[in-house]
């Protein structure tokens, strides 16, 4: 019940967002500058304040093992992703976006949050570990999914730039476990800081994810079955699939549940971002963020009360 309630806690949260923006509210600036903020400030706030723990052999241990799960999984994924555009069909800008999709949800504006309000300061210590690899990913196999098929942008995937792995999140992410493994404490008006910085990592994310909702066409949303379909899917076997394999490979706790939730987030906040620079589909690309985010208000209960 906790967890339903915390999941709940959220989506009004987007509500919040949603119906600001349809009352012009929150301007497209206010937006940008909002979400800016977050990765700019608070989520880095938020990673730096749970990282700082005594050093653990144990948390140390149990941190390589779910940077080697992670990895695994989204090796698994990638290549269960090529069948995705087979699968869902239509045209080739189409099928690129479910493909990219179904490989990267939103670890960061969804992810974060819901482990803060399920694991606490612990679990955002794990995700910030388990996430690393995203964002590796996002811009070598991401950006050769949606380019493969456009001669203009293919020289954009061989000239990799290592300025676009690193972000104010993995930097913290960095610091954080430096400061970790030394055991050095952040002082008492600085951690105190970064924590009310870092508490309002959640209510803002929520308020912009419902923001970015706010602008897809409600008509479109309700009419496209497929999208529904596909998320509906996508958001439970992929995070059960997870689920019970670590299980049966014998892993407990948190080695299990963060990776199945992280699994069942929603599709990423910048999917129809990145499908508008390299002329994909964009209107598919919001309604799937907007339809796997309502989504994700059924299937993250379930998800966790399972763990």
């Amino acid at each position: 019940m906790i967890v339903v309630q915390q999941v709940l806690i959220l989506f009004f949260m987007i509500i919040t967002g949603f119906v600001a923006k349809r009352l012009k509210i929150i301007s497209n600036d206010l937006n940008e500058g909002m979400i800016n903020l977050v990765l700019y400030v608070m989520l880095p706030s938020l990673i730096l304040t749970s990282m700082n723990f005594d050093f653990s052999l144990e948390m140390l241990v149990k941190s390589g093992k779910i940077l080697l799960i992670s990895l695994v999984i989204y090796f698994i994924i990638m290549l269960f992703s090529f069948l995705i555009p087979k699968i869902v069909g239509g045209e080739i800008s189409q099928k690129v976006i479910y493909q990219y999709a179904f490989i990267f949800v939103n670890v960061a504006y969804m992810g974060y949050p819901v482990v803060n309000s399920v694991y606490g300061k612990i679990g955002v210590f794990y995700t910030a570990i388990f996430n690393l690899p995203f964002n590796l990913f996002i811009w070598t196999v991401g950006l050769w999914i949606l380019t493969k098929d456009h001669e203009e942008f293919k020289g954009q995937v061989s000239s990799f730039e290592l300025k676009k792995f690193i972000n104010p999140a993995i930097i913290s992410v960095f610091v954080g476990f430096a400061l970790f493994l030394f055991s050095i404490h952040l002082p008492d008006i600085v951690y105190d800081t970064l924590g009310i910085l870092g508490g309002a990592t959640m209510p803002l994310s929520m308020i912009f994810i419902g923001s970015i909702l706010a602008d897809v066409d409600s008509r479109d949303i309700l009419t496209d079955k497929k999208a529904l379909v596909y998320s509906v899917l996508r958001q439970t076997l992929v995070p059960l699939a997870v689920l019970y394999l670590l299980k049966a490979l014998g892993f407990t706790g948190y080695m299990v549940g963060i990776p199945a939730v992280i699994s069942g987030m929603p599709t990423a906040a910048n999917t129809a971002l990145m499908a508008s620079k390299y002329k994909n589909d964009y209107h598919l690309a919001s309604r799937l963020v907007f339809i796997s985010t309502f989504v994700s208000i059924f299937t993250i209960p379930v998800i966790v009360m399972l763990v």
